[in-house]
């Protein structure tokens, strides 16, 4: 057959086909066109960095604990009130002063353990474990069934009579009695060389001092044992001096001095956790909405006793707080609706304008990518601090 009939046997298509044709491959090609956009849309996005300004922020308020809290501003909690006495003697500092033999003493426990109360007249002999025989300096009466602690020197000056903590018999008892009325000692006895010098009002007033710490640290124990200290595991205490009497005047030569001192103690017990979330609260409320609060300082919570009503078993405390906050993610100046369609330059400028924002970095994905994507949700603005 003939190169002639063979295409005399084709038909050439007609216009009409070959208009459809045409609009086929066009939409073919639209429809791609769509898809890579909308590819395109689906993967364009912006992640800005904000490196912010931080701001340290305090809150100080009031809380009031109460057998049973009825509003905001208070918290439910125990305040136990209770007085101690305490005396110890203490040797006054080498620096200054003479050395010369003394009677070495301290404070030793009295323990009773019979039914019946036992006076002890002045001078009253107590023996050491190591033999060391001392006396007791004022007359006292050891409770039946409890103890009282008292203040006895050596029955001789020197350095002997420097022991360690100890257990005393008292010799002036029958041997029955000596088994279940005895002594001991927790601290070791000084004095028995003096260094001499005029006592000053700063020793007293170190004394005392030290004294009420030592105190202090006894009296949270006895009180705490009144309380739920799983529940109310948070405490604040306060220590009020009633009395102190010294049995040596400033001015006076010595080479040591007894101190002896009466104070209420009071403790304030409530639920850490409470305290806590109401302080954090009125933190964060005490900065503008263009802030969050992002870091408690380190020393966190800090409370004190500002009163106490012993009848209605309440207390106010004050209460401070500080931490460290940076610009919210809600702050108008991170609204995203400014940054939109934006050059990373034209971000940046506007950002570091705000006194919020030190540094701000603008990436994209794609990278070659030259504007911020129109669709909120396609960027991503993250707070690095």
């Amino acid at each position: 057959m003939s190169k002639s009939s063979e295409n005399a046997g084709k038909k050439p298509l007609s216009r009409s086909l070959r208009v459809y044709q045409k609009i086929a491959i066009f939409f073919v090609i639209i429809s791609f066109i769509l898809l890579l956009f909308v590819l395109y849309l689906s993967i364009s996005a912006a992640t800005i960095k904000i490196t912010p300004v931080l701001q340290v922020v305090s809150s100080e308020t009031s809380i009031e604990v109460v057998p049973e809290a009825i509003n905001d501003s208070q918290v439910t909690g125990y305040v136990i009130l209770e007085s101690f006495s305490q005396s110890r003697s203490f040797a006054l500092p080498e620096e200054g002063a003479v050395a010369q033999e003394g009677k070495a003493g301290g404070t030793v426990t009295l323990i009773n353990e019979t039914n019946s109360d036992q006076a002890l007249v002045v001078n009253t002999r107590v023996l050491s474990e190591e033999g060391i025989l001392f006396r007791l300096d004022e007359p006292t009466v050891v409770p039946a069934g409890g103890q009282v602690d008292a203040i006895v020197h050596a029955d001789e000056a020197g350095v002997t009579g420097e022991i360690g903590p100890s257990q005393f018999t008292i010799p002036g008892l029958s041997a029955s009695l000596q088994e279940v009325i005895y002594a001991v000692s927790v601290d070791s006895m000084t004095g028995g060389v003096e260094y001499v010098r005029s006592l000053t009002e700063q020793d007293l007033e170190m004394a005392v001092l030290e004294l009420s710490d030592e105190m202090l640290e006894g009296a949270k124990t006895e009180i705490a044992k009144n309380v739920d200290t799983k529940t109310f595991d948070g405490a604040v205490y306060n220590l009020e001096i009633i009395e102190r009497v010294s049995d040596t005047e400033p001015g006076t030569e010595a080479g040591s001095f007894i101190v002896s001192i009466t104070a209420d103690v009071t403790g304030v017990f409530y639920d850490s956790s409470v305290v806590e979330q109401y302080m954090e609260a009125s933190l964060q409320a005490s900065v503008s909405n263009d802030y969050e609060v992002v870091e408690i300082a380190g020393d966190g919570l800090q409370l004190e006793i500002r009163s106490i009503d012993a009848d209605s078993e309440s207390a106010v405390l004050g209460a401070y707080l500080d931490g460290v906050a940076v610009v919210s993610s809600t702050s108008d100046v991170l609204d995203k609706e400014r940054l939109l369609g934006r050059s990373p330059n034209e971000v940046i400028t506007l950002l570091e304008s705000s006194a919020l924002i030190e540094k701000v970095n603008v990436t994209f994905t794609p990278f070659w990518l030259k504007r911020i994507p129109s669709l909120k949700d396609h960027i991503k603005i993250i707070v690095v601090y």
